[in-house]
């Protein structure tokens, strides 16, 4: 039997579209912009996972993939399955943060091809700890049960044992929670429109991110070029010092 720990306590850690199974299972299974039926899920806990769901974001939504990942040290392997998110490219900028992590002055996961694939709420730390504590298989675009449930066997079958450092705890989520608290429930059931609701609010979220982004490179491009004048200005004025004390000397002004 290999060894096995406790996961951090209330595990899974972060809020997300997914289920948990048996923490003791070494496998996690990305969905990525896609969703598995419940009796599909139920297949995957059966065969050695032990949490399965979508990520659609490749900043926040990977943010809590690595919170919940780290939190629990007997997940040990990371399947990607699912479609790929257009425009995030979300499976393929985890791809690169586990093969070479993140960029340690701008956060950036090194050469992603996602739009803002930028980690900024969860520590360098925690990024090293995910890329050495899973090993990462790659199906992105399969949604085959039958072959996604074999991979799961074949891994759970491999299983090593709980990673050797305890549970590690990052909070990621907590504003979006905290505003959850504050919604007022409507008169009628929103169960029917929640997924349309959902899809609303993730592309507002993004194009947001967008904004943001554009914004702090335009005004660092501004705050460079005002700074570039002045350099200028000043170099201008000290070459031409000696040249007018040399006329104002010679009469000439």
């Amino acid at each position: 039997m290999v060894e096995k720990k406790e996961p951090a306590e209330g595990w899974p850690v972060a809020t997300g579209d997914y289920e948990a199974g048996d923490p003791k299972n070494p496998v996690a299974v990305s969905s990525g912009g896609g969703h598995f039926s419940d009796a599909a899920i139920q297949e995957f806990f059966a065969a050695g996972a032990a949490i399965v769901g979508s990520c659609k974001t490749e900043n926040i939504g990977l943010e809590k993939q690595i919170a919940n990942v780290i939190a629990n040290p007997n997940i040990r392997f990371y399947i990607l399955a699912g479609p790929e998110v257009p425009g995030h490219i979300t499976g393929g900028s985890l791809l690169k943060l586990h093969d070479k992590g993140i960029d340690k002055e701008s956060h950036k996961i090194v050469d992603a091809p996602g739009a803002i694939p930028f980690i900024e709420n969860v520590p360098l730390e925690a990024v090293e700890r995910f890329r050495q504590q899973v090993e990462i298989t790659e199906m992105i675009g399969s949604e085959d049960v039958g072959a996604i449930k074999a991979k799961i066997a074949e891994c759970k079958s491999k299983d090593p044992g709980a990673f050797p450092e305890d549970p590690m705890i990052v909070k990621v989520g907590v504003e979006e929670e905290e505003a959850a608290e504050l919604v007022i429930p409507l008169a009628m059931s929103a169960d029917p429109y929640m997924g349309t609701i959902t899809d609303a609010v993730e592309s507002v979220r993004y194009k947001s991110q967008v904004l943001a982004r554009d914004y702090k490179l335009s005004m660092a491009i501004s705050n460079n070029t005002i700074l570039g004048l002045a350099a200028g200005f000043l170099l201008a004025l000290v070459i031409a010092i000696p040249f007018i004390a040399y006329l104002a000397l010679t009469g000439v002004i």
